[in-house]
């Protein structure tokens, strides 16, 4: 069972600076600002070497590595037949429904990625609620897609994917103290080197400097 990390000095000073830095530039400085998702995933794509991917992926850049390709309208990739069917086809499962989702997210596709998710049997899943969140958000829906984020860390506290696009949503709207909240509580439970943590302090950074040169989220 997960504990909490008691937090280090270094973290702990990390924080505070960061606190400071965003009470400093103030609310009226960050209002109106969109600022997209990081993009990642439960899991790691595959890796690919010499800009190859395998069957079924595409590479890049912005990940530096291989991620899902989609099928086409009307279709679904099946980890079982390793190939693209009829989206009413008995064979897809709930795992194929969600893979599938995230690839048209991924994509951009954001209607067809919340079409998908609503197929899937089991609704009350930490991941599925998360990328409706997601896709909802992206579709210009911010309050609702803080509601879905909200509705997976009932369910999951610990769902730290969850909490770095809560608190990314929080900084749309300007709310500090909040944003400020969800990285304490990444902090918490997984210290301050993991990849919610990194990706979420260094949206902060960005938005409040201005300075996204080189960055992709």
């Amino acid at each position: 069972m997960w504990k909490p990390r008691s937090s280090t000095p270094a973290s702990t000073s990390r924080c505070m600076w960061l606190g400071a830095m965003l009470l400093l530039l103030g609310v009226a400085a960050l209002g109106g600002r969109a600022f997209a998702d990081a993009d990642c995933w439960d899991s790691e794509p595959p890796k690919a070497t010499k800009s190859k991917c395998p069957a079924g992926y595409k590479y890049s850049a912005k990940k530096k590595g291989c991620t899902k390709v989609s099928c086409g309208m009307g279709r679904v990739w099946s980890g079982e037949e390793q190939a693209c069917i009829g989206n009413h086809s008995a064979a897809l499962t709930d795992q194929d429904f969600y893979t599938e989702a995230r690839a048209r997210a991924d994509e951009g596709r954001f209607h067809e990625a919340l079409d998908l998710l609503a197929r899937i049997k089991k609704q009350e899943q930490p991941r599925v609620l998360n990328m409706i969140g997601y896709s909802t958000r992206k579709l210009g829906d911010l309050d609702k897609g803080l509601e879905y984020y909200h509705k997976a860390l009932a369910l999951d506290p610990d769902y730290l994917l969850a909490r770095e696009y809560l608190g990314e949503g929080y900084l749309q709207k300007g709310d500090l103290v909040q944003v400020k909240g969800q990285l304490m509580e990444i902090a918490e439970r997984c210290g301050n080197s993991c990849e919610e943590y990194d990706k979420l302090e260094k949206a902060i950074v960005v938005f409040v400097t201005g300075d996204d040169a080189g960055t992709t989220y």
